[in-house]
């Protein structure tokens, strides 16, 4: 197994190198002089510009400096900002655990709403409740971010203040109240990451469990004298698989949708950092952001194929079994 999951994660290298590559290419083709983005609209003189130039090998080829950045990256250096100076590693790594929480909040979430629903609409297809649910499911789905935060803030926010309009803060005597305070400041934030991938999963859960609700196995289950609830249990172990499928799937769109989610939400995440630096032409920012990306999408694929092992031995046969990796 281990030589098999270091098979698929060298496998991604060229993946990697293909992203830096393309980003630093469109950074670079960009029609604005970043010497003028830099200076906050103003301008330099020709002296200090040509120091700067110089300095950040502007005067290069495009080839060369993404060499001289590659190999950089090799000894582990990102290089540093160049809005404040500090080293890209530590501007990354202030941004990325709000951002880690966020998506690990909505896949909790997501999963957790649309499981159940899932199941329920397979148990009861056709029916009132089933169709109602389906069509507002379709209807989040349809919503764009950006609009469905809008929306979430005008309604909980400012209408009702039942939750905070933006910003994340753990403010409180225990460290239940700091919790308490955190969590309050991520519901929207995370609901509205949320709100696309509750109509995904529940409608593939809902296919996966109503194939295997007309099985004979849980008929089986019932008559052994198995619990309602117990026999839902054995049919959710079997829709296991799908439900791993469905995580490569919304993997990638978390990760493109927080750059949005966070920056309505004004959360210092690397979604927002990545838009903020974009703007302000910091290159060497941007280009850590686009790695860190890729490897967690990847890292995320690499998951999934880690969970297809465990939870399908026969998965796990037809991997491994060929290949001598299973000892």
């Amino acid at each position: 197994m281990i030589a098999f999951l270091a098979r698929r994660a060298l496998s991604t290298v060229p993946t990697l190198v293909g992203i830096t590559i393309l980003t630093f290419a469109i950074l670079n083709l960009l029609p604005t002089d970043p010497i003028q983005v830099w200076s906050g609209g103003g301008s330099y003189s020709a002296e200090a510009a040509e120091h700067l130039r110089s300095e950040l090998r502007l005067e290069q080829g495009v080839a060369a400096r993404y060499a001289s950045w590659g190999f950089a990256l090799l000894r582990g250096d990102l290089g540093r900002s160049l809005r404040d100076g500090r080293t890209v590693a530590s501007v990354i790594a202030g941004a990325l655990p709000w951002s880690l929480l966020l998506n690990l909040c909505s896949v909790l979430l997501i999963y957790g709403v649309s499981v159940p629903f899932g199941l329920f609409g397979a148990s009861s297809p056709g029916s009132v409740a089933d169709r109602l649910g389906h069509l507002i499911l379709l209807l989040l789905y349809a919503v764009p971010s950006f609009a469905a935060a809008l929306i979430l803030q005008q309604w909980f926010a400012v209408r009702l203040g039942w939750l905070p309009l933006h910003g994340v803060s753990a403010q409180g005597a225990s460290s239940v109240e700091r919790a308490w305070d955190l969590a309050r400041h991520l519901a929207l934030p995370t609901a509205c990451l949320a709100l696309s991938g509750w109509a995904i999963v529940a409608r593939y859960s809902r296919a996966a469990f109503r194939s295997l609700l007309n099985r004979e196995f849980l008929a089986v289950a019932r008559a052994k004298g198995l619990s309602r609830l117990r026999a839902y249990g054995h049919v959710t172990a079997n829709a296991a698989v799908p439900f791993v499928t469905l995580l490569a799937t919304i993997l990638p769109g978390l990760v493109g949708g927080s750059v949005i989610v966070e920056q309505v939400f004004s959360l210092p995440g690397v979604g927002r950092l990545y838009l903020t630096s974009v703007e302000a032409r910091d290159y060497p920012v941007v280009l850590g952001l686009t790695l860190l990306s890729a490897v967690l999408v990847l890292a995320g694929q690499l998951l999934v194929d880690v969970l297809y092992l465990i939870v399908d031995p026969r998965i796990r046969e037809g991997l491994l079994g060929d290949r001598g990796d299973v000892h």
